[in-house]
């Protein structure tokens, strides 16, 4: 079998004989549509489980749109943001009385600009657009707290709105299991005391044991971290949702979905199960993932999405060969600074413990696969900084596989993901 893995703007072709392919993982392709604007009107009219939004507010009130930052700009807010203050204006509520506040969470503040790219020139003008700021602890408002004792402090714009309406992305994510739904609320609009202390849910209670695996991409129920979110956005109790789906080979909107904050979202996560899920009835000795070339390889830090949904399909003691240019190198401070700081995992757990960073976090796992397992990286990396993440460079695929018939005696049958970064295996926290 011959397979073409992606780095950068190249391409490394892969021949295995058939037998030594146990596995080929792809995700399934997304529609097209003809018209992204049509997409969101049609979901803006037949909202899930909700009233249309126009329905639902009144002359005189406040509204608030929390849409995503710059990181989030994929999400494509500037298509969808002018359809729903169209339906807030039809609504009764005026463009004056209408706030859109920027889910930073803890990034940096944005510029006037940025702001005009993420929500685009028309929602920029009409309306104003301001930064939430986690750490200014006057523009905050303490809500309660959840069962898991996480303290909800949110931005007082977005408390004391009239009307909240989230939007966003949903993608797979490692801590909420997707990402879009109650995420603009926390980590989005919350105080960084909320988000720390909701983030810190990703490992065990008992220090030492590492990470949760309940907390994981993919899983809703059950997972803590995922329910301290729906928890603490509960206290907000948002009036409405509109999140997209993306493809991300047209980098167009795929889906929309809108209405209730719960069971909207849900169904959005049902729709990248369909698409990004791959059924994979066991686990490999072998895995060899390319993230899917550039983008998507950019720095290592993108790259981690790769080895976290590769690890799932490897059995442990196994071995992951990873193909990612990186051409940018680490790509993250947080991230780069887990391995070189601390010498083995249990410090970097225990640091992590004390100031939680999801760059850290993002290191620590990547640390912990490298632990258990042997990680081939075939990048623009030098060896020095591939070493100190625990994993072992490599300058070509075949010597690659010299090195996997070394330890294996002969070429496992293998797993092989092609896009490794956007194809999650569907034994994802079933074990």
């Amino acid at each position: 079998m011959k397979i073409d893995l992606l780095y950068g703007d190249k391409t490394f072709p892969l021949e295995l004989p058939d037998d030594r392919v146990k596995y080929v993982l792809e995700a399934k392709p997304l529609p097209v549509p003809e018209s992204e604007e049509k997409l969101i009107k049609d979901a803006l009219a037949r909202p899930i489980d909700s009233a249309p939004l126009s329905e639902l507010v009144n002359r005189g009130e406040s509204a608030c749109i929390i849409v995503g930052d710059m990181t989030r700009s994929w999400v494509r807010h500037h298509v969808f943001i002018p359809l729903l203050l169209d339906e807030l204006n039809r609504g009764g509520i005026a463009d004056n009385d209408i706030n859109i506040i920027s889910a930073t969470g803890d990034h940096r503040e944005q510029t006037g600009e940025e702001h005009k790219i993420l929500v685009g020139e028309e929602a920029y003008r009409r309306v104003k657009v301001i930064d939430h700021r986690a750490r200014n602890k006057d523009e905050m408002v303490f809500l309660g707290n959840t069962s898991y004792g996480t303290p909800v402090s949110i931005n007082k714009q977005v408390a004391d709105a009239d009307r909240v309406i989230l939007t966003g992305g949903i993608v797979y994510h490692f801590l909420a299991g997707w990402g879009g739904g109650k995420k603009a609320i926390i980590p989005g609009v919350s105080s960084y005391e909320t988000i720390m202390k909701n983030h810190s849910l990703a490992f065990y209670p008992e220090e030492g044991r590492g990470l949760n695996p309940d907390v994981c991409a993919g899983k809703i129920d059950d997972n803590p971290c995922c329910d301290d979110m729906v928890q603490g956005t509960s206290l907000v109790a948002p009036d409405f949702m509109v999140n997209s789906i993306i493809n991300e080979e047209t980098h167009q909107i795929a889906y929309v979905v809108a209405g209730n904050y719960i069971t909207a979202f849900r169904k959005g996560c049902d729709l990248v199960t369909e698409h990004f899920g791959a059924d994979l009835p066991d686990r490999s000795e072998l895995v060899i993932a390319s993230c899917g070339g550039y983008p998507k390889d950019i720095n290592f830090y993108q790259t981690y999405k790769t080895i976290y949904n590769a690890h799932f399909a490897l059995e442990k003691g196994g071995t992951l060969l990873l193909v990612s240019e990186s051409r940018e190198g680490i790509g993250s401070d947080d991230f780069a600074s887990i391995f070189t700081a601390y010498t083995d995992n249990g410090q970097r757990e225990a640091a992590l413990r004390r100031e939680y960073t999801i760059g850290g976090q993002m290191g620590y796992h990547s640390a912990v696969v490298a632990e258990d397992n042997d990680v081939l990286v075939l990048s623009g990396l030098s060896d020095d900084q591939v070493k100190q993440m625990g994993m072992i460079p490599i300058k070509t695929l075949e010597e690659g596989m010299a090195f996997i018939k070394k330890k294996h005696g002969s070429i496992p049958p293998a797993c092989l993901m092609p896009h490794g970064g956007s194809t999650m295996p569907c034994l994802t926290c079933k074990d």
